[in-house]
């Protein structure tokens, strides 16, 4: 049976199973596993979910008609930026995703007592620009703030700094990624990311951010002896990364290293151009939001991960596959999706989803409850190809073309490509592959590529595009690569067949 042809009442029923299950802070009982709340926290109060609201309507024409607003590329630092090392000027948002009517609060620290500027940009397409300037603000009061602390025995890093600026997120501040540029008096410049969510809108297509994922990267500060992220650790005896130094723990609580923006988030902006350029009716949100249970999934046709989006929590991937269970679409645009299990946690002041966890080895962890330590899914017996179709296979050395497979397919409509041709560059970055011997989803998988590339250990490795249609009739879509939403929106990597097939993907998913 489709998602087409489930009763209301039995959407109704899924619908309030799923809210319920997450209120509760339970597991859900779908695809015929339940799953524990993870008990016990060494480093804080797990934070709980907190439920969605009543449902608020669509508005099908928000994105068309604020991208067709004036648009700044002011949003690109240019000039100088400023370095971990030196602090010019650095600062974060108290919170990863801030509803509208919210407040925007961040804490910023400047090399000397100095006024600064901020400048908030929303960003989508706007003409090529990039991004759309919201607000400026002058001669904010800047002081140096305390040096990050590190906890040696899990590497984590918090900054316990001070708001420096803080301000209501108005309703003519429609949801999306933003980024506040800082300024400071010597014009040392350096970004903060976050995003403005509407977890209660209904829309077509819910735009889930990376944030966890973000973190897990983030090795502020890059300054010789402190920073952590969860690959790799500053060493002061080098001032180079040292993988065995890296963290256990990492915090939202401090700035992202170098410009401020998190790595890899060129992928996100890719996607967030092609989109809001076309004018698709969205809504956003991020991964703590899934977490956390603030967020509906039968509100939207589809769930899109438009970048890297490794890093997920039980409560995380219990909604996604809550959602492909009920029918709900999935479009995974990169590769190395839902890979390491974390938990999230409280600050050790209190403050919700503030922290998150991966030990990434099961002998470093005494932490046994539900499903089990935070390791790889796969290793706790939940695969991600279960869900995505395919799964992570290496990293990519180089860049390599991305080759046609089942071109009469509907996804490569309108493209005028044959089996085996080849988009240039695309498969870049990691790639995922199916596994055999591995669990697969139930239902009928399509690849729509298939492409060899080099690892990075130099051998032979193989690529896959996978379109999947569940049970349910919900449909998924694993680019498998992390070209793909680059190749959509950035205008370093135009192509214009995976433009066309990405378009072709939403006009499926709109038919939910």
């Amino acid at each position: 049976m489709s998602g087409q042809d489930v009763p209301p009442a039995r959407q109704h029923a899924r619908r309030r199973l799923v809210l319920g299950a997450a209120a509760a802070g339970a597991g859900f009982f779908l695809l015929g596993r339940g799953a524990e709340r993870a008990g016990g926290n060494p480093v804080g109060h797990a934070s709980g979910p907190s439920g969605p609201g009543l449902a608020l309507p669509s508005r099908p024409g928000l994105v068309a008609a604020e991208n067709a607003r004036a648009g700044s590329a002011g949003w690109r630092l240019g000039g100088k930026t400023a370095s971990d090392a030196a602090g010019q000027i650095k600062g974060f948002a108290t919170e990863a995703g801030i509803p509208v009517g919210g407040r925007l609060r961040l804490k910023v620290s400047v090399d000397r007592d100095q006024p600064f500027s901020i400048e908030v940009y929303r960003l989508g397409h706007y003409g090529g620009t990039g991004g759309r300037l919201v607000t400026r603000v002058e001669g904010v009061p800047g002081r140096r703030q305390e040096p990050p602390r590190l906890d040696k025995r899990t590497g984590l890093v918090v900054c316990d700094w001070d708001v420096s600026w803080e301000t209501e997120i108005p309703a003519d501040w429609p949801g999306g990624a933003y980024v506040a540029v800082l300024t400071n008096a010597d014009g040392f410049r350096n970004h903060v990311q976050f995003t403005v969510t509407e977890p209660d809108r209904e829309g077509d297509f819910l735009v889930v951010m990376p944030v966890t994922t973000y973190q897990a990267y983030n090795e502020y500060p890059v300054d010789g002896e402190t920073g952590r992220s969860l690959y790799y650790g500053q060493d002061p005896s080098t001032r180079k990364a040292k993988a065995k130094l890296k963290a256990k723990i990492v915090s939202f609580d401090r700035p992202y290293a170098g410009s401020g923006l998190p790595q890899l988030f060129d992928l996100d902006h890719g996607f967030i151009r092609w989109a809001e350029e076309r004018g698709y009716d969205l809504v956003y949100a991020t991964g703590l939001d899934l977490h956390a249970g603030r967020v509906d999934p039968f509100r939207h046709k589809a769930l899109v991960f438009p970048g890297h989006d490794e890093y997920w929590s039980q409560e995380m991937r219990d909604v996604l596959e809550a959602a492909a269970a009920g029918g709900v679409g999935l479009a995974f645009l990169t590769a190395n999706n839902v890979y390491w299990h974390v938990r999230v946690h409280a600050s050790a002041s209190g403050v919700p989803e503030r922290l998150v966890r991966c030990h990434k080895n099961a002998n470093s962890s005494s932490d046994r409850a539900a499903p089990g330590p935070t390791v790889r899914w796969r290793d706790l017996h939940r695969p991600e190809q279960e869900v995505l179709g395919v799964q992570y296979a290496s990293v990519v050395k180089g860049a390599h073309p991305l080759v046609v497979r089942e071109s009469g397919h509907w996804f490569w409509e309108g493209t005028g490509v044959r089996d085996g041709d080849a988009l240039p560059g695309l498969v870049w970055g990691e790639a995922d592959r199916r596994f055999g011997g591995t669990a697969s989803p139930r239902g009928e998988s399509v690849f729509v590529a298939e492409s060899n590339y080099t690892t990075s250990r130099g051998s032979s490795g193989t690529q896959q595009s996978v379109l999947h249609r569940n049970p349910s009739g919900g449909l998924v879509f694993t680019a498998g690569t992390f070209r793909w939403p680059q190749a959509l929106g950035d205008p370093r990597f135009p192509d214009p067949r995976a433009s066309r097939a990405t378009e072709n993907l939403f006009r499926r998913l709109l038919e939910r």
